[in-house]
């Protein structure tokens, strides 16, 4: 696994500045949420106005740039609308192309008012399925998140499943699905393969699924995230951890240059800690217990 930020993390940094950071603080990737406060990465001059240069930025700082994180949603029942949304997910799959950027970020929407959370759940599916060729054509893969309406693991699970495409994979946030509430233990296992990128965040959530006292750093509130990244361990998972901490809407959060380095120590020992052996007789005291057998009498003819 590798390790990398949101950049709502640091509204306030120019391009230069996150990449540079990203580097000083040793994180291996970036994901774009916006540059300066501006959230439309295919409008910022940075972004998108030199495709070639921005890479080269990147790759000489020895970072990568993970994913164009967008506000895009799919779930509107109205045509123009939908049409709308589509073709902004268009031009951001054709940016992250020129940028060599393997991940374009999507939300799922919320469930339409007078309709059943099913018939969205369904045209988001089919949005997935149309999109998914012209993705794979520009060899980028759409992610879509977790949030709102449909935060728990079983929509992201049939919405995978519905497109059955390699270019349509899911961004799982824990702290959204926490909400419901579901942990990353109901979550990881069945989403499994399936997830191509992982928010990391934290926060005191109570049984209800709400949260108390806001957003904390990973490892401080109680979503888990020392056994969630062993899960993730245990299903092969070799993507990304991205921290996500929305400074950009609440400015009582900490400044990045304070938990950045913080952050990136934490993720760090947890992806490098050693794995342990597990069985699934492992502190079951009703496990079976297999003795010996009696050596087998042999006949002459053996």
């Amino acid at each position: 696994m590798k390790i990398g930020f949101s950049t709502l993390v640091c509204p306030n940094w120019d391009l230069a500045t996150i990449v540079s950071k990203a580097s000083e603080y040793g994180f291996n990737g970036v994901e774009l949420r916006g540059v300066r406060g501006e959230l439309a990465l295919t409008e910022i001059p940075e972004v998108a106005g030199d495709p070639a240069r921005t890479r080269s930025m990147f790759t000489d700082a020895n970072v990568e740039l993970v994913c164009l994180g967008t506000s895009c949603t799919l779930s509107s029942r109205h045509r123009k609308k939908a049409a709308l949304e589509r073709a902004e997910l268009a031009e951001n799959i054709e940016l992250a192309s020129r940028l060599r950027c393997p991940y374009v970020r999507v939300f799922v929407g919320d469930v339409q008012g007078g309709e059943a959370r099913e018939s969205t759940l369904s045209r988001v599916a089919g949005e997935l399925i149309r999109m998914a060729p012209f993705a794979a054509e520009h060899k980028v893969t759409v992610l879509v998140q977790n949030a709102g309406d449909f935060s728990g693991s079983a929509d992201l699970w049939y919405l995978c499943d519905c497109a059955s495409h390699p270019a349509i994979r899911a961004c799982w946030d824990a702290c959204s699905a926490m909400t419901v509430p579901e942990r990353p233990t109901t979550s990881i296992p069945r989403l499994g393969r399936k997830i191509g990128l992982m928010h990391v965040c934290d926060g005191e959530f109570d049984g209800s699924g709400f949260m108390a006292g806001g957003y904390k750093l990973p490892g401080s509130g109680n979503v888990g995230w020392d056994r969630a990244i062993e899960l993730l361990k245990g299903v092969m998972y070799q993507d990304y951890l991205i921290f996500e901490w929305p400074k950009l809407w609440d400015r009582s959060l900490g400044c990045p240059d304070a938990v950045l380095p913080e952050v990136a120590t934490y993720l760090r020992q947890r992806v490098e800690e050693e794995q342990a052996i597990l069985t699934a007789y492992k502190g079951d005291k009703k496990a079976p217990v297999f003795r010996s057998l009696p050596p087998r009498a042999t006949t002459r003819s053996e």
